[in-house]
């Protein structure tokens, strides 16, 4: 790597500023070139640099956390949480012995990883943010994981339209960086599939999940193959591709049971009892519901108060009064087991009060229930479909109490709600 860089990260590294830099050494458009890469700088004065900088003058390789670095980046792949735990352990202790500034960056970049599978955003960020002026002086290997890690970490936030043009730009690096693993390739396949499944781009998105199914095919991954069935499923089914989408959820599901992936296996069990759901099979869909609750751990988790709630909607369909109730029993006592969870998973606490009110016959509150605090909440949050679902419901309330007035304005709250979800 350049001369230029080299100086560059490390002045940024201590934050110094141009003119602090070049102060008693060089001019400041002297040294903006030498970063720059536009000339070399006389070996006295890259000496004064690097005393400045208290970095060594020389550099020298090092293949051994060349070939750590390789392991590491294998179980950031793989979200293998505790291999990657011990080699970055490894990689840290013997890190700072290197002056080598490719080895250096690539600890960093790879460090980003590290942050995102332990889901630690900020520290995440703030590597992201340094490398942002020194992006364009990496090599092409260290571009694509930059970019990628990018996408990744929004996607994480769940700022999606943000995260697409990083695995775009990722993606174009595939064809000048011939030395990534198949692994490698496939996880961007996936991840940016993962991103336009969010941003309704099913066709592009069913393109890059059945690239990315393909490698991780090809290279035994078969937890990853699971993953891929398992988003395929969930793309067919918002296509109302239904028998595509029933025969990924049951690839995901063979193999989810074949090799023990009990969090993946839950998963789909809950996709399969929404799909069984959406074709008006309630029955069926309780079954896939119970299977999934069955497997999920005895501790809280959004996926298994989620399961709850729809367990009590396809109860609640089929006119089963006692086994709503029952469910709303359990329900409810997980959330108000500890006073934070009906803040952490208001959402659902929301949801669960509402068939409260439903299966009791609309005792005192409910109207203000509905248009002070549901409506309002997931007005805040931009989810249409249960506006238009809470508003229908308080106007048939309202109609079959005759009171039309009030039925109509509810009406109308559920049909602006309505037009919120076709134009948006």
């Amino acid at each position: 790597m350049s001369i230029g860089t080299r100086i560059r990260y490390y002045r940024l590294q201590k934050n110094l500023s141009l003119e602090e830099l070049a102060k008693d050494i060089t001019t400041v458009p002297y040294l903006s070139s030498i970063e720059n890469n536009d000339h070399t700088p006389p070996i006295e004065l890259l000496s004064q640099l690097c005393d400045k900088l208290e970095i060594p003058f020389m550099t020298y390789q090092n293949n051994d956390l060349a070939q750590l670095f390789e392991e590491w980046n294998r179980y950031l792949l793989l979200n293998d949480t505790q291999n990657s735990d011990a080699y970055y352990q490894r990689i840290k202790e013997r890190i700072s012995d290197s002056n080598d500034i490719f080895v250096v960056m690539t600890y960093n970049i790879y460090l980003i990883r590290y942050h995102l599978i332990h889901n630690d955003l900020e520290a995440a960020k703030t590597i992201i943010d340094f490398f942002i002026p020194l992006q364009n002086d990496m090599p092409d290997i260290l571009k694509f994981s930059y970019q990628k890690y990018r996408g990744n970490y929004f996607y994480l936030k769940g700022q999606y339209l943000e995260a697409e043009p990083f695995f775009k730009d990722a993606k174009n690096y595939l064809i000048s960086v011939k030395e990534l693993y198949n692994i490698e390739k496939a996880d961007l396949f996936y991840m940016y599939g993962l991103t336009l499944g969010r941003l309704n781009k099913n066709t592009l998105s069913i393109f890059h999940m059945d690239e990315a199914l393909s490698i991780f095919q090809q290279c035994y991954q078969m937890r990853r193959c699971t993953d891929c069935h398992l988003m395929l499923g969930v793309i067919y089914r918002r296509m109302q591709d239904y028998k595509e989408a029933e025969k990924h959820y049951n690839f995901a599901r063979q193999l989810a049971i074949s090799s023990n992936y009990i969090d993946i296996l839950i998963k789909v069990e809950n996709n399969l009892g929404y799909l069984k759901a959406k074709l008006g099979k309630s029955e069926e869909a309780i079954d896939h519901y119970l299977k999934s609750f069955e497997q999920s751990n005895p501790s809280i988790n959004e996926d298994k108060i989620n399961t709850i709630i729809n367990i009590i909607k396809e109860y609640h369909k089929i006119g089963f009064k006692e086994q709503v109730e029952k469910w709303l029993h359990e329900g409810l006592d997980l959330l108000q087991s500890n006073e934070q969870f009906t803040e952490i998973y208001k959402e659902q606490m929301i949801e669960l009060r509402f068939y409260q009110y439903i299966v009791n016959d609309y005792p005192p509150g409910f109207e203000e229930f509905i248009m002070n605090e549901a409506i309002p909440y997931f007005e805040s949050i931009k989810m249409y479909q249960r506006i238009v679902l809470l508003a229908k419901t308080l106007g048939d309330y309202y109609q079959e109490r005759n009171e039309y007035k009030s039925a109509a304005t509810s009406f109308a709250i559920a049909n602006s709600a309505y037009e919120k979800i076709i134009n948006f």
